[in-house]
């Protein structure tokens, strides 16, 4: 029995054939490379077990009167795991879980690169963590800002 199938494995589309119970791509059996089939077990169990697993991450941007809210509300991610930098007109928000085998690995889980407009001060930015939610507020004024900045992030 022959099956052709497609397959989205570790962000690469993969054209599996199922040819007599071995699974091919292209000229290579999967259950054969080792070192690809443990790298694919790995990364599926980290992302199914993380914290009991990942629950949605949601964000959401308010303008106001002095600047703009943004919102992050990550329910299964650990203050910790989140960092914001800056760089010019541009935040980048994102959140990463380190391993705790100890194998050095960073999984992403979370990541936006937001314009920032001419108009924001990109060094009076103030971070929060309070409850699951992580708060941004950027506010208006001269953006002086250059090179790459982190910004620090306060557990409430």
């Amino acid at each position: 029995m022959t099956l052709n199938r497609e397959y989205f494995l570790g962000g690469i589309l993969f054209d599996v054939l199922v040819k007599n119970e071995r699974i091919m791509v292209g000229d290579m059996n999967l259950l054969e490379n080792k070192s690809l089939l443990r790298n694919l077990l790995f990364q599926g169990d980290q992302l199914h077990t993380l914290g009991g697993g990942i629950a949605q991450i949601t964000m959401e941007m308010e303008r106001q009167e002095d600047g703009f809210l943004i919102s992050v509300f990550a329910p299964s991610v650990s203050p910790d795991n989140f960092k914001i930098l800056t760089e010019g007109k541009y935040m980048q928000l994102f959140a990463a879980h380190l391993n705790q085998e100890g194998s050095g690995v960073r999984i992403p889980i979370f990541y936006r690169k937001i314009d920032l407009p001419d108009y924001a001060d990109a060094e009076g930015i103030i971070a929060e963590h309070k409850e699951n939610q992580l708060k941004v507020f950027v506010p208006i004024g001269l953006n002086t800002s250059s090179g790459k900045h982190e910004i620090q992030i306060k557990q409430l």
